[in-house]
């Protein structure tokens, strides 16, 4: 007989015996799911605290997609084995799938799986997994998901939820308003929280929620384009939410926010509710600008009981949307490859508009003292806009022309008309003015470039140019700091309006030096032969004054804006010459070479000149031969020479050139002239084909010392 085999320890005959069961299962799985199945319902009743044969006839079930047998052997390992390891591992399989956008077999199932389990199983998964998860975003979207399929647990987990997601984005390493617990919060948290009644909180609570909202959609929307992103004024924190999808069912299929405004105008419906505020005063998201500004004006006008909170916050809010709303539409409309959520392939082509002044309207000589006090804008100034002297020049009101052909529609004209009035309505309140003072410094909205831009035409529109010279003055300052001026496209923006500012003030030597500045880094002429193609003629508001300022957008490209420096060098020497009466050849002549510029349009002024230098009965400016080609003007100061003309005495210098005569000079001149004055007019005449921009580009540039020293 053979020897007695041996026994070995209890324990460890079990783990044998159950390891064989699963490996037998295992094997025959393939060729016999019936008896592997068998296999292991007896090594659970044999070993039922061994977690590897739970585990193995879930796999099992899992792979045969039996949802119910599968969720049965996941409900009873989660009731007794919760600390190991493997079945946490699977569980967040489970909840991955639950919260994810893109479905594929595997998910599905699992979605089935977690669906077939008993309400109370669920959340306590899902609470157990939050708890168990050490990324604290993690945590949160587990915490989110659970309030979302079980509402009664946002009295006891809503709230906390929200602090643990501002507690998570302070701890960050300088995050900006734009990350990705922000994102939760503002896109999926919020929403549902405000949506519960009865959740005791204070109105100053929800307000603070509020605020973030609003500072998250606002930075979020305005993200500066790759070209801009070097500016110090770009909004701040990283642009992470458009460059990673967070997978969290907030974002369109290219990966972008969907409707962030209505997004927001719901948020501040429900907070209102929440507060018990007037939600009356706040204005149809689906309104147009300029209906959402009456409807808020006039409902303010309607109430007397504005110092209630209840009436005073829905009203502050609902300006301060519609004004962020206003004010972003109208910088898309005028720059919208500046911002990564606007630009486009199309958008990419498009040139930065700028507003241009009206520099030929009067000033008023003062202010009407018993003017009743109004909201509309361009009659009110913001406080400490002015001096407060009753004897300080102001301008007329301002309208801004409508331009079809150059994109500036009634839409984009009504947003700036819209922005600018809730910007008046807002500081015309001590109180409202109060909280957006303090919100614009929370949001640190002096970096936001598009809204320094607003406020800077906002000036314009308004006349207030020394409070615009002063906002241009630090813009200009901030971009000499980061890249040179001729690759920086907002920097010529920056110098045309800041030549229109200090033309405004009457510093006609400094308007004419950043007219200077301007042209070293304005684009070349593309055009060959004449000039170039000017500006379309803007068209006038339906129903505005003949006696309001006609200010005009136009993109910011030579061909629109060398009309403007050349008007402004004008207008600067006409003031020096005329209205001072100071009466310099150089200045005259200079004024010749600049109304060739799109002549026969200053043709009046060009005969002011000439009847001036007639009464004066002689005209030095050497450079004369230099720069004038106009056809006209040769042909006049060839008529000053003769007996007709009054025999002027003309010292111009001509500088000898050959080529052939082209044009005959009639009115006399060849019956009295001097044959050396008539034969270098002639030779003058065949340069009147010469491009006039070129001619004039080169003027400015050479001539630079010298028009700036005429007015000084």
């Amino acid at each position: 007989m053979s020897a007695p085999m041996e026994v070995d320890e209890p324990m460890e005959t079990e783990v044998s015996e159950s390891k064989w069961l699963v490996e037998k299962a295992r094997g025959c799985i393939k060729s016999d799911a019936y008896t592997a199945k068998s296999l292991l319902i007896t090594a659970r009743t044999l070993f039922p605290q061994d977690l590897s044969i739970q585990f193995e006839a879930y796999c099992i079930e899992k792979a045969a997609r039996n949802v119910k047998p599968s969720a049965a052997l996941l409900l009873e390992m989660f009731k007794h084995f919760h600390e190991e390891a493997i079945l946490w591992q699977e569980l967040q399989l489970v909840t991955h799938a639950l919260q994810s956008e893109y479905q594929d077999t595997s998910a599905e199932f699992l979605q089935e799986l977690f669906e077939s389990l008993p309400a109370e199983a669920q959340f306590d998964i899902l609470l157990r997994c939050a708890d168990h998860a050490t990324d604290t975003f993690q945590k949160c979207k587990l915490k989110l998901l659970m309030i979302k399929k079980f509402p009664d647990a946002i009295m006891e987990h809503g709230v906390v939820l929200v602090e643990s997601l501002l507690e998570a984005e302070k701890a960050g390493d300088k995050l900006g308003a734009v990350n990705h617990f922000r994102k939760l919060l503002v896109c999926e948290v919020l929403p549902i929280i405000c949506a519960t009644e009865n959740m005791q909180l204070s109105a100053k609570q929800y307000s603070k929620w509020l605020q973030r909202a609003m500072e998250f959609y606002m930075v979020y929307l305005s993200q500066p384009n790759r070209r801009s992103e070097t500016s110090p004024v770009s909004p701040t924190g990283p642009p992470d939410v458009l460059t990673q999808g967070s997978g969290m069912g907030v974002q369109d299929k290219d990966g972008m926010l969907a409707n962030p405004w209505k997004n927001l105008h719901q948020l501040l419906i429900l907070i209102s509710e929440r507060c018990d505020w007037v939600t009356k005063c706040i204005p149809s998201h689906e309104r147009s600008f300029r209906d959402q500004w009456q409807h808020i004006s006039g409902s303010h006008d309607k109430n007397e009981d504005f110092h209630s909170s209840t009436l005073r916050k829905p009203t502050f809010y609902a300006t301060v949307l519609l004004f962020l709303r206003a004010v972003f539409k109208y910088a898309c409309g005028i720059d919208p490859n500046q911002f990564a959520s606007m630009s486009n392939a199309t958008t990419s082509q498009q040139p930065a508009m700028v507003l241009l002044d009206d520099l030929e309207s009067k000033k008023k000589s003062k202010r009407h003292k018993h003017k009743k006090r109004k909201y509309e804008a361009g009659e009110l100034r913001d406080p400490g806009d002015s001096d407060g002297s009753d004897d300080s020049p102001q301008f007329p009101p301002a309208t801004v022309c409508l331009n079809k052909s150059l994109g500036i529609t009634q839409e984009l004209v009504d947003s700036f008309q819209t922005a600018v009035d809730c910007w008046q309505f807002l500081t015309s309140h001590e109180l409202f003015e109060k909280d957006l003072t303090w919100l614009l410094h929370r949001w640190k909205a002096e970096k936001w470039q598009w809204l320094t831009a607003f406020q800077i035409d906002k000036f314009i529109y308004r006349g207030e140019f020394g409070q615009c010279l002063r906002l241009l003055q630090d813009e200009h300052k901030s971009l000499a700091q980061i890249q040179p001026a001729e690759e920086n496209p907002v920097m010529l923006k920056t110098l045309v309006q800041m030549t229109a500012a200090y033309f405004r003030l009457g510093q006609y030597s400094s308007a004419c030096e950043m007219t200077l500045n301007a042209m070293w880094i304005l684009p070349e002429s593309t055009s060959e032969g004449g000039s170039q193609k000017r500006p379309p003629s803007p068209e006038r508001q339906p129903h505005s004054s003949k006696h309001l300022r006609q200010l005009q957008l136009v993109p910011c490209t030579t061909s629109m804006v060398m009309p403007f420096f050349v008007q402004l060098l004008l207008l600067s020497y006409k003031k020096k010459t005329f209205h001072h009466g100071d009466t310099n050849d150089s200045a005259l002549g200079h004024m010749l070479v600049l109304m060739q510029y799109d002549w026969p349009k200053e043709e009046n002024l060009f005969f002011e000149v000439i009847k001036r230098i007639k009464k004066e009965g002689e005209f030095a400016y050497t450079i004369f031969f230099n720069y004038v080609v106009c056809a006209d003007m040769l042909e006049e100061f060839a008529f000053l020479k003769t007996e007709e003309g009054g025999k002027i005495k003309l010292d111009l210098t001509a500088t000898p050139q050959s080529s052939q005569r082209q044009r005959t000079i009639t009115r006399g001149v060849s019956k009295g002239g001097k044959e050396d004055f008539k034969a270098a007019m002639e030779r003058q005449m065949t340069r009147c084909g010469e491009n006039v921009d070129q001619l004039l580009r080169k003027f400015l540039t050479t001539e630079r010392d010298s028009l700036l020293q005429l007015l000084m």
